[in-house]
């Protein structure tokens, strides 16, 4: 497992309570964490107020910490602190979700409260077999179920296996384990030129790390409503995806991503790129932001095309496509993040996360998951997983 990879499994292990004796959360989430409250071991309850007490301890010197780095005042400070000790959240939360009155908490989901969620409803997502983790596994199911996604045209595992020409398609390589775009890179035009197996598997030994295991797949190409947008990646939007009271994947939530300047071949917030809220229902834009501080665009930074005017093309079509690719293609999960990319083709599947997590849509609309749709199928996901791990009947 790479280093970046264990480090952010290892953050996510234990599932903190929110609180100690009792649970500072949303109120949608309160039924949840009374079930947790009656069943946890006199022991998991000490160990639960010695973390409250720690966290109450630490809040004062992060609090100063994440005013230094995102360049907040001393009111920002002492009115963050206090929030933060009344709600029992991050002051990173705080600042990056722009939280300016306690009350606002009761609709936002805490990021230190969605592993332990996620590993309720999705257990599967937190396996090395996970198919949504596998990339080259990924791709396959996605062919097996017919999905339009980016012709792969080899793997790479130490030698080139599955290799497919690519007949001068341009080529772009992925580690098929890691996140946040770490490693991907655009291939050289001439390599999507060989024919050849083993001239391929030289031409692509400097642009790939032989620890791991890499897809070599097709770069697909923006739609031409995303030209002003796209910059030198592919834009992806991300779709998520939750099972609802029928078992019918639902969209929940869903963010457009694209670079704030040229050169990069990711889109991904930690490179920098911009984040925005889409309408669930038109799939238009609206005001941009970076994933990690800094104040709103209105226009890209490059180009100056506004983003209100940005209308995501075949918008009823991606939205099939993720509920379609949920439902047929990775029934066994409850909660699905998908990356789609808009392409003269149409839309297509980039890649699935099981762990979708809730920095991009409660930043990026200002607004939080737990008031809202998402919210309110993740408490009854989380009543349905629980009663049926201790065999509870429902009431």
């Amino acid at each position: 497992m790479h280093s970046a990879e264990f480090a952010y499994y290892a953050k996510k292990a234990f599932a903190l309570f929110p609180g100690g004796a009792d649970a500072t959360s949303a109120p949608v989430f309160a039924a949840h964490y009374a079930r947790r409250r009656r069943n946890r071991s006199l022991a998991r309850e000490a160990l639960d107020r010695v973390i409250a007490r720690a966290f109450f301890a630490w809040l004062p010197s992060r609090t100063r910490a994440v005013a230094r780095k995102y360049g907040m005042d001393a009111q920002w400070e002492r009115q963050a602190l206090a929030i933060a000790r009344a709600r029992f959240v991050d002051p990173n939360d705080i600042a990056l979700f722009r939280i300016e009155r306690a009350e606002e908490l009761d609709h936002y989901i805490r990021r230190f409260e969605d592993a332990g969620f996620n590993k309720i409803i999705n257990q599967k997502g937190w396996s090395r077999a996970c198919a949504l983790v596998d990339k080259a596994a990924f791709y396959r199911r996605c062919a097996t179920h017919g999905l339009p996604h980016p012709e792969v045209h080899a793997v790479y595992n130490r030698d080139v296996h599955d290799f497919r020409p690519a007949r001068r398609h341009p080529l772009i390589a992925k580690p098929t384990h890691g996140e946040g775009g770490r490693g991907v890179a655009l291939l050289p035009p001439a390599v999507s030129e060989i024919a050849d197996q083993a001239a391929f598997a030289q031409a692509i030994a400097p642009y790939v790390d032989k620890r791991q295991v890499w897809v070599i797949q097709h770069a697909l190409r923006n739609h031409a409503a995303l030209t002003d947008y796209a910059m030198d990646a592919l834009a992806t939007a991300r779709l998520t995806t939750m099972r609802n009271e029928t078992g019918e994947p639902e969209l929940v939530s869903s963010v457009l991503r694209v670079p704030s300047l040229r050169g990069p071949v990711i889109d991904n917030m930690k490179a920098g790129g911009l984040i925005m809220p889409v309408d669930l229902e038109t799939g238009r834009a609206d005001i941009a932001c970076k994933g990690y501080g800094g104040g709103d665009y209105h226009c890209h930074p490059v180009s100056c095309a506004a983003f209100s005017d940005l209308q995501l093309p075949d918008w009823k079509a991606a939205v099939a496509l993720a509920c379609r690719a949920h439902s047929t293609a990775f029934p066994e999960y409850t909660l699905i993040g998908w990356d789609i990319g808009f392409t003269p083709d149409g839309p297509m599947v980039v890649e699935g996360n099981a762990k979708p997590g809730v920095l991009m849509p409660q930043r990026s609309g200002r607004k939080g998951l737990a008031g809202q749709r998402y919210g309110e199928l993740l408490a009854f996901n989380l009543e349905r997983a629980e009663r049926e791990q201790t065999d509870e009947p429902a009431r």
